[in-house]
């Protein structure tokens, strides 16, 4: 049994988490180490256990109708009175040497007293039971705007105690300093010679290896579905035999009403049911996960193999549970304020556990750890194209994760390891992390090609992985410059670092190549009709074949022998998910053997029943086993769950014509379907709509640049059918390039107000034709007489494209109509096209009051700024203030008011003018700067053009020091209005960072 194991050492937390934790039967305690507890208190423990489990199933009996009638009371005195009663004859079998039955009565009051007692308790722990839900709804998880939560004073405690000498004063600032001393020190370092280690020094023949796989794979697959073929429809009674099984095997948890009912129940019975009903669920969750993760792996349950102890199982239910604890625990402390006390470790803690209580990593310990892994999902998350993220890419590195983790806790188990077990398992979150950002972004952006066509090759960019992968030296300066880039690097160093300790990278990155070369070579077109069978399961095969393996060796699992186990249940995974999905790919034209059945009707062999013929062999395999049989019920089940309303539809494709028989059994299951639970896919469905919510605010600005830059460009070309010398100017201007900061800051404002972005891209175009066409004007001799703007000539200047059209005595005077015209085609984007995107009339005509009031004052201010410029007028920084305003904190103004003006969000705009106030005060402190330390190339015009032209600015007041200083004190007072109107917002926190920095 697992206490005749070596003492397995887990953490012990001065406090404990908050969620409902229940008891397996049948499971033994994790031994702690350095326990040297007598046998006495060992032997007297496992009495009061034994106590324990005797009276919750006399009073599971007292609650049976029969019983209760005879009764005639459910009274507390009375309950207790019959327990001692009944314990009489029970004595027996309770050691009577160290066991008396006065102390059998007083454990029966205790018992009674704690059920009465803690179901009170209960009422805040079951009502966040759904903590992580409430917590994802809020958005709590990544926010650093909030110091009172239990986990951010945990954190603040760790840095003083980390960063003593830390010059910052307020909370926030500590707690950003303790994170960036944390990613340093936990994220491992790049490599000197940006190559992985081999063995042999040559590099890993992908080719070969990826041919050899390849050709397996169509042996395997030829002889599997001949084999389906022949037997042509699944086993009905088969399918019954797991579906019983699974159902029988799946016991959900206590609703919240039953709680309620419980709570406020005089009834000591309906409270110890509750009680009960709430371990036999858990017990039952906690050996399904188990299971699933063993027959995922294995094919099989690890119970009853006479070559495995048969502890093992029981070995890794504890480990999972205490991981559990875990978890729980550090949402418990993200959730909680710091007003709340901490909350008793479980439902269960007043009663003796044959689980562990402890924690494994416990996040009020390791502190450190944690607050790594949940910046860099943040820094993920934030970096993510919106695309991927709404695809479930957050998700997939969430679960990635956690499934190296849980990887990593069977390899303790397996090979009986008791040394630096919390250090191995962050070392395997890290490399589960680091795997899922690889997945994540080779899988996404494969997908999402078309969108990002332009700006780079992504085939060539999965070719150039595969061969860093095997061996090839990384050249960074040859990678597309993407939001991604970055993370990608990091990737890599860090794969290979982390994969280093434990001797696996050769093996890892062999088969994280062989991934990315099955993810790139699968590709195919739903409308071509030729594809045969094997053409459409191979790329799946291969696929998920590979995610498993790489997950293995990460988490320290020791491969198994059975090479067919490696294959199948990989791809009962796979088929799993493209079933569930069906209906979803189909309308996004994905390519599976599910889409292309649907497709092309049915003329390759039909999923559904190779899903159900691949069930049917695990389960025949495994001498149909009841756990194997239970887990491949379970999976039938959820995937029909899973389909929700497209359950019927899904049934009529698949089954209503080959299989009449199944499609009336499967169509008999709807309601049984209510029963299925999945909190997995629950659980992961909340990750997914967190993850959407919060990236729409929280992107960094490079990202929402990515995302957003083509809706933008491909609204600003000015189309013409005759050859308009003044529309080719515009696009001249238009097409130099350039920040687009004001309509990306418009974007970034509607978003936060839900504005769907394709309404709001007429105004965005026409705040980019109003700043465009006051930069010509601007250029003009008569202003600022510059001959380069955005790296090209300006408009007043002979251009190429010019030819004999325009002389150069014209050119001047093209640019000045070209600029009025642009702010003609400004005004009318905005009446014309936001008429049609169902604003009301009312909001655009102010909006175009607003516009036309800015417009105004930015004439004033170019005028005044052009008058300093030309007088002898001795200024001071308030004028610089006020020209600053007018000129560039005005267009900001425009692009910040109007999405505030249409979401029709409150009657005063005064705090939301005074933040454009003070940005264009930064941007032009900061332009200042730029003049005089930039460089041209980077800048896209010359340096030094105040410093000819006379101008008066923030350097010739104050100086280069004072204006980096005046800098950072007005950024202190845009963030302090940022927290008051939109706090939820990281990305406009992100722009302000780089109005700040900004190097052109």
């Amino acid at each position: 049994m697992l206490t005749e194991l070596r003492p397995v050492p887990i953490t012990n937390s001065t406090h404990s988490c908050c969620t409902l934790s229940h008891i397996r039967r049948g499971v033994h305690p994790i031994a702690l180490e350095n326990d040297f507890h007598s046998d006495y208190a060992n032997n007297l423990g496992k009495q009061r256990q034994k106590l324990e489990t005797y009276v919750f199933n006399k009073l599971e009996k007292y609650s049976e109708k029969k019983v209760t009638n005879l009764l005639h009371s459910t009274s507390f005195s009375h309950i207790r009175q019959r327990l001692k009663s009944d314990i009489k004859s029970f004595s027996g079998q309770f050691d009577q040497t160290i066991v008396s039955q006065d102390k059998l009565f007083q454990w029966i009051d205790e018992i009674l007293e704690q059920i009465q007692s803690h179901i009170t308790q209960l009422r805040s722990l079951f009502e966040s039971q759904d903590g992580l839900e409430d917590l994802l709804k809020n958005y709590n998880v990544f926010s650093s705007n909030n110091a009172n939560t239990q986990w951010q004073q945990l954190q603040l405690q760790k840095a003083k105690t980390i960063l003593p000498n830390n010059v910052c004063n307020k909370d926030e600032e500590i707690l950003l300093a303790y994170q960036k001393y944390i990613m340093e020190k936990f994220t491992p370092k790049e490599l000197v010679d940006n190559k992985i280690p081999l063995k042999n020094q040559e590099n890993i023949h992908l080719n070969e290896e990826y041919k050899k796989a390849e050709d397996f794979g169509r042996q395997y697959l030829t002889k599997m579905l001949d084999a389906y073929k022949i037997r042509q429809r699944p086993k009905l009674k088969l399918v019954q035999e797991m579906i019983d099984l699974g159902m029988k095997h799946m016991i959900k948890r206590p609703t919240k009403d039953e709680f309620r009912q419980a709570s406020i129940s005089s009834n000591i019975l309906h409270k110890a049911n509750f009680i009960l009903k709430s371990k036999k669920s858990y017990s039952m969750s906690l050996q399904n996960i188990a299971d699933d993760f063993m027959l995922l792996r294995f094919g099989h349950s690890l119970d009853n193999q006479n070559n495995v102890n048969e502890s093992i199982s029981d070995r890794f239910i504890g480990y999972i549970h205490m991981f559990l604890n875990t978890v729980s625990l550090l949402i418990y402390l993200l959730k909680a304020d710091v007003s709340e006390s901490l909350s008793p470790s479980s439902l269960f803690c007043p009663f003796n556990s044959d689980l562990p209580t402890g924690y494994i990593l416990s996040p009020s310990i390791h502190i450190d750890e944690w607050t790594w892994l949940l910046e860099k999902w943040k820094i993920a998350l934030q970096t993510f194209p919106i695309e991927l993220t709404n695809q479930g890419a957050f998700s997939r590195l969430v679960r990635t994760t956690i499934g190296v983790g849980i990887s990593r806790l069977f390899s303790f188990t397996i090979n009986n390891e008791q040394e630096r077990l919390e250090e191995k398992l962050f070392q395997a979150l890290q490399m589960g992390f680091y795997y899922g950002i690889a997945y994540a972004l080779v899988d996404g952006l494969q997908d999402n090609q078309s969108h990002h066509q332009e700006q780079f090759n992504f085939d060539q960019w999965l070719e150039k992985a595969e061969r860093i992968l095997c061996g090839e030296q990384l050249n960074a300066s040859t990678l597309p410059q993407l939001p991604i880039t970055s993370l990608f690097l990091e990737t890599f160093h860090s794969l290979v670092q982390l994969t280093s300790i434990n001797s696996i990278t050769e093996q890892t990155f062999t088969d994280l190549a062989l991934l990315l070369r099955s993810q790139r070579l699968d590709k195919k077109d739903l409308e071509n009709p030729n594809y045969n069978d094997v053409d459409l399961y191979l790329g799946p095969l291969l696929k998920s074949h590979y995610t498993y393996t790489a997950t293995a060796f990460m988490g320290g699992a020791n491969m198994i022998e059975n090479r067919h186990r490696l294959w199948m249940t990989p791809f009962l995974g796979q088929l799993t998910d493209d079933c569930r999905d069906f209906n979803e790919d189909y309308e996004t034209k994905s390519i599976t053997p599910v889409t292309y059945f649907i497709q092309h009707d049915g003329l390759s062999f039909n999923p559904f029943f190779v899903f159900l013929f691949v069930c049917e062999d695990l389960y025949i395999e495994s001498n149909r086993q009841q756990n194997t049989g239970a887990f491949l019920g379970r999976r039938i089940m959820r995937t029909l769950r899973a389909l929700g309303n497209d359950f019927q539809k899904f049934l009529t494709i698949f089954t209503e014509q080959p299989y009449p028989d199944l499609y009336k059994y499967m169509l008999s299951l709807e309601n049984l379907l209510q029963r299925v639970g999945d909190p997995e896919k629950a659980i992961f469905r909340h990750v997914n709509i967190f993850a959407r919510n919060y990236s729409l605010n929280n992107r960094k600005l490079e990202t929402f640049a990515y995302d957003c830059l083509p809706l933008i460009e491909e609204q600003l070309s000015i189309k013409t059918d005759d050859n308009n010398l003044l529309v080719h100017g515009m696009n001249y201007s238009l097409k130099a390039g350039g920040k687009r900061l004001r309509p990306l800051l418009l974007l970034i404002v509607a978003q936060i107000y839900n504005i769907e972005i394709k309404r709001i891209l007429p105004l965005a175009r026409a705040i980019e034709y109003l700043h465009t066409s006051s930069l010509i004007f601007d250029d003009l001799p008569a202003q600022d007489n510059a001959p380069l703007r955005r790296g090209q000539p300006t408009l007043h200047m002979p251009i190429e494209s010019d030819r004999k059209d325009i002389p150069a005595s014209l050119a001047e005077g093209r640019a000045q109509l070209v600029a009025v015209e642009l702010i003609a085609y400004a005004i009318q984007s905005v009446t014309d096209d936001l008429t049609r995107e169902k604003f009301s009339h009312e909001l655009i005509n102010q909006v175009i009051a607003e516009i036309a009031r800015s417009m105004r004052e930015l004439c004033n201010g170019q005028f005044l700024d052009l008058q300093h410029s030309r007088t002898d007028k001795s200024l001071t920084i308030d004028d610089l203030d006020h020209v600053a305003y007018l000129k560039t904190g005005k267009a900001i103004e425009i692009a910040v008011v109007c999405p505030v003006i249409l979401a029709q969000q409150g009657p005063s705009l005064d705090r939301f003018r005074e933040l454009s106030r003070l940005m264009g005060i930064l941007f032009q402190m900061r332009d200042d700067l730029l003049d005089v330390e930039g460089h041209t190339d980077e800048l896209g015009k010359l340096k030094n053009i105040d410093q000819q032209n006379k101008t008066v600015t923030y350097i010739s007041l104050l100086g280069m020091n004072k204006t980096r200083k005046r800098i950072l004190t007005i950024r202190k007072q845009v963030e302090f209005i940022l927290n008051d109107l939109w706090p939820q917002s990281g990305t406009m926190r992100d722009l302000i960072q780089y109005i700040c920095e900004r190097k052109k």
